[in-house]
């Protein structure tokens, strides 16, 4: 059977993290979320949600680090219930560490087949960053990378 990984990369600064989905990075992920269900439906594979916390929550944010795990599934609600309604098995995980070393391992881990990454858009400044982690979790990995990107808005003529 198929398994496919959709994971986010979610930032903290000191012991305040960013709002869950910075705009930059939602729509990526969102739709790659949505790739990864609609494909899943027509291959019959399992879908598997990795959101990872760049540093592990100190002893007294714990808590918050779980409102974070539910605010992130109720953002993701609608989307893995109509999954579920249709038959695709959505598996939903929440991790602290290193983004690359916690998708390489997860990859390994539960024999991930495919890997679908929101990218941002190439004039944003974070299109760099996600190169540079992508090329390293590519040599590690041994499954199919798929980048999903918001469509560029078209120019409009005067």
């Amino acid at each position: 059977m198929e398994h496919i990984l959709v994971s986010m990369d979610i930032r903290q600064v000191a012991e305040i993290p960013f709002s869950l989905f910075p705009q930059e990075h939602l729509e990526g992920f969102l739709g790659a979320v949505y790739r990864a269900i609609h494909l899943a439906e027509r291959i019959r594979a399992t879908v598997h949600i990795l959101l990872v916390l760049t540093q592990k929550p100190p002893a007294h944010l714990v808590d918050k680090a779980a409102d974070m795990e539910r605010l992130a599934q109720k953002h993701l609600d609608l989307m893995v219930e109509k999954a579920r309604a249709s038959g695709v098995n959505v598996h939903f995980y929440m991790t602290a560490g290193n983004f690359e070393t916690e998708v390489i391992r997860f990859v390994a881990e539960h024999k991930i087949t495919m890997l679908i990454l929101g990218s941002p858009n190439s004039g944003s400044g974070a299109a760099a960053e996600f190169q540079k982690t992508l090329s390293s979790i590519r040599q590690n990995i041994r499954c199919t990378i798929e980048l999903v990107r918001r469509k560029e808005p078209l120019t409009t003529r005067r």
